[in-house]
């Protein structure tokens, strides 16, 4: 009898396995691809000696690691190291055929070539590159390889080379000779970063080989979203290299969703679409408004013998930009879940002059600076190149939404036919690549492009037929490749043609779209233009200030430690940058007495400057919807426009942009010998409480005080909530008062404060005041207590051996009597015994 058992379940599983091969599935498969990774193993000539070499990485990177050249970082090195830009270069690596002989499909892919090159697989050339923002794949024949010692080249010419013989062949001078190459345009030198013109693989490469079929792409196109539902067409395309039927089902965050038991695939691309509906779906915010709510979207494929998948996290939101058309000409506002959305952020410029150097750990913290500063956007500078992964992942888990340009800025584009094509593949490929993420806002097709063609006298060198083409091919890339490419494969996603649309010349740069304004600094104006130079988005602004003492120490020689030495001349690329910070020192601060104050005042002066250019476009809410200033970050260590420097310590803008940002604030003007409050609030509901105003001398004292109830702060928008005449004896002794706004909410649950001054820092009658401080240690952090018995002006704490971390707050007026607590959070938590020193402005 258990014989007999056993042979029946025999007979019935082989039953069931041969239906199941009958309708096309089993059970047990193996994956249809597999990828293996490349990256190590390179070698690099030379000399005509082959050396060891990093990929992904670059040559310069190698030959320091060779101790072929020095640190380009460091004084004038940037000069002497010049001459790799203009050398040919190559990498070589040897395989074995062994791991690939299983598979009928395989292709030898870089995900990122600098810039021209031509790959030779053992002697035979695969082909050639130009554009380093795209993925170049090469289609092996296995049966061709030798059994060991496949050897792959990559030779690299100089782009300054090929530049010159296109520059030649149009016939006439374009302003920028990198605009020739689809090439990150900053390596030819910015006004805040060095001459370093890379070339190198600079991104991984990997053999990709499959059998049968491989789930090439996944987009995921929400068709609509409301509070109950939201309904999303799941696009899915498989490559094959046959007739097959395939089981494919779509899944959310691990739930089935939807099937399809008789997919038909044809020999070559396939696309298939489900339709997937979310209950109750739970929304992406931006940081401030609410959570990031990620879901993950996976489509498995599954045939006879094989299985494939595909997964991507998306975010349910909608977000659009608006360009309404008003009174005064055109607004220029996102709109996030049916919201009209302050944008608060700054410009993003590549964080490394060597992007392989560049970690996940790093884009965390840039992106977490942005958080903490209580950010809601990131510009994405046309200028430098379209970013890591690991960069827009961050954006999505921390609600930081991200204006991308496409990578074209300062300069005009030749528009031949090979330019074009060039460009459409890279448009196509890297909206593919990044249309996923919730935090992707806004396609814009290049940064000052148009402004420059406009205003910059470019015009005036060509003649009447030149200009017609050069306008041809404006048109031709930003009004019709780019947008058309966003409008295929990214439906729905908001396209802009240029950043500024009008620039800071013209009248219209303060009443339609997004402005530029450069007044301040190259027009050399002060920051009290700000009030009448208030755009309807401001996208970008700024003033520079020098990075601390540690930063230039990176780079400077002790005895180059001095404004105007050659290393320090070397570290500041704008032609009058050290003039217009000088001349805005004295003007706002006063001489320092010495450089390293004078490194000091410079950054308490540019958070003077864009402190009060944030204030203002805020309180300018709704005509301004937007303000993005110049710049969060650098390339190396620099005197720049940066919030954070390059070793990521934040400048004292960056602490008053946190304060700036807050949801709900103080801001005040001064106007016909009145003060003006407002009131500027992103919060959704309205908030309801008392101001109080208090006029003090330098000792804290008060000498009058105003309460005024009942007022307002209206969701969403900026209001003037108190208008207060300065008439009276105490505020007409300007540089020895000062007058603390505040506002608190009726529960207690908003409060928000302003210290306001009547006379530049300079004429302040701040006496040097003694600042007591104590410092404890809990846990991995320090809590550090100021008390200061006379008031106590930009208070500036940092650690006596340049310990790397993070304080809470810094650069912080204190009153006198008032207890101030900072935290300092080491970023190496098993540092011990950190020391502190305290400055302060007199």
């Amino acid at each position: 009898m258990k014989r007999k058992y056993i042979a029946l379940s025999v007979i019935l599983i082989a039953i069931a396995v041969v239906m199941a091969f009958v309708s096309g599935y089993v059970s047990i498969r193996q994956s249809s691809n597999v990828v293996i990774n490349l990256d190590d193993g390179w070698t690099f000539n030379y000399n005509d000696e082959w050396l060891e070499a990093s990929v992904p990485g670059s040559v310069h990177l190698d030959l320091m690691n060779v101790n072929a050249i020095p640190d380009p970082f460091y004084a004038s090195n940037e000069d002497s190291v010049k001459w790799v830009a203009n050398t040919v270069w190559s990498y070589k690596k040897h395989f074995d055929k062994s791991e690939l002989t299983d598979y009928e499909n395989v292709e030898l892919v870089f995900e990122g070539l600098d810039t021209y090159s031509e790959v030779f697989l053992n002697g035979v050339s695969l082909g050639k590159t130009d554009n380093m923002f795209v993925k170049w794949s090469f289609p092996i024949n296995v049966d061709k390889l030798k059994d060991v010692d496949n050897e792959i080249v990559v030779t690299f010419t100089p782009s300054r080379q090929i530049e010159l013989e296109k520059s030649k062949k149009l016939g006439y001078d374009l302003p920028e000779l990198f605009a020739f190459s689809r090439k990150a345009p900053y390596h030819d030198g910015w006004d805040w970063g060095p001459e370093l013109t890379t070339v190198g693989i600079w991104q991984p490469v990997y053999f990709n080989a499959w059998n049968d079929f491989e789930v090439s792409d996944l987009q995921v196109y929400q068709s609509s979203l409301n509070d109950s539902l939201a309904k999303l067409d799941v696009q899915v395309r498989i490559l094959s290299n046959k007739k097959l039927t395939a089981y494919v089902e779509c899944l959310i965050d691990d739930k089935v969703v939807a099937t399809n038991e008789n997919v038909l695939l044809q020999d070559g691309i396939n696309n298939f679409t489900f339709n997937c509906d979310v209950e109750n779906p739970e929304l992406w915010w931006p940081n401030g408004m609410g959570d990031q709510n990620l879901y993950n979207v996976e489509v498995k494929v599954k045939t006879k013998n094989y299985k494939d998948d595909i997964s991507r996290r998306i975010g349910l939101r909608t977000i659009e930009l608006s360009r309404k058309t008003d009174s005064i000409g055109a607004e220029f506002a996102f709109i996030v879940n049916g919201i009209p959305t302050f944008m608060k952020g700054v410009n993003y410029i590549p964080p490394e002059s060597f992007m392989p150097r560049m970690t996940d750990d790093r884009y965390r913290e840039l992106i977490e600076d942005c958080k903490s500063a209580n950010m809601n956007m990131i510009r994405m500078w046309g200028g430098g190149q379209y970013e890591n992964k690991a960069f827009y992942d961050y954006c999505d888990e921390m609600g930081i939404l991200v204006w991308q340009d496409f990578m074209f800025s300062c300069a005009l584009y030749p528009g031949d036919n090979q330019m074009i094509e060039s460009i459409r593949e890279e448009a196509v490929y890297q909206i593919k690549r990044l249309r996923n993420h919730p935090s992707l806002a806004l396609w814009c097709g290049n940064n000052e492009v148009h402004n420059g063609w406009q205003d910059w006298g470019w015009q005036d060198l060509y003649t009447p037929s030149q200009r017609d083409s050069i306008s041809t091919y404006y048109d031709r890339i930003f009004k019709e490749v780019l947008p058309n490419a966003v409008r295929l494969y990214d439906r729905g996603r908001s396209y802009s043609h240029t950043s500024p649309i009008w620039g800071w010349g013209h009248d219209e740069c303060i009443t339609d779209g997004d402005s530029h304004y450069w007044g301040v600094w190259w027009g050399e104006e002060p920051f009290e233009v700000w009030n009448e130079k208030t755009g309807r988005f401001m996208s970008e602004y700024g003033f520079q200030s020098y990075p601390q003492l540690s930063t230039i120490e990176s780079f400077a020689p002790e005895n180059q430690r001095f404004i105007g030495s050659d290393a320090m001349n070397n570290h500041q690329k704008h032609g009058r940058g050290k003039q217009i910070v000088d001349d805005m020192v004295n003007r706002y601060y006063g001489t320092p007495n010495n450089f390293e104050n004078y490194l000091y005042v410079s950054q308490l002066l540019q958070a003077y400057g864009i402190g009060r250019a944030i204030e203002v476009h805020r309180m300018k809410m709704p005509h301004c919807m937007g303000t993005l200033y110049w710049q969060f970050n650098d390339c190396w260590p620099v005197v720049s426009w940066s919030s954070v420097d390059y070793y990521g310590n934040w400048k004292a803008l960056h602490y008053e942009a946190q304060d700036l940002f807050e949801p709900l604030i103080v801001a005040t003007d001064v106007q016909n010998d009145s003060l003006f409050i407002y009131l500027v609030s992103d919060l959704q509901t309205d908030c309801k409480g008392t101001v109080s105003i208090d006029i003090k001398d330098f000792n804290s004292k008060t000498l009058k005080n105003i309460v005024v109830k009942n007022r307002v702060a209206k969701a969403n928008t900026s209001s003037n909530v108190v208008v207060y005449p300065l008439v009276d004896e105490y505020v007409k002794d300007s540089a020895n008062v000062y007058i603390k706004v505040k506002f608190t909410a009726e529960d207690n649950s908003v409060e928000a404060e302003k210290l306001v001054y009547l006379a530049y820092p300079k004429n302040l009658n701040l006496s040097n005041s003694n600042i007591d401080y104590s410092v404890r240690k809990e846990h991995y952090k320090y809590v550090i207590e100021f008390k200061a018995n006379t008031f106590a002006k930009d208070v500036y704490i940092y650690t006596d051996d340049y310990v790397k971390g993070r304080f809470s707050d810094n650069f912080i007026d204190i009153e006198a009597g008032e207890t101030v607590r900072i935290e300092f959070v080491p970023s190496d938590n098993s540092v011990d015994n950190v020391n502190f020193k305290v400055k302060m402005y007199i």
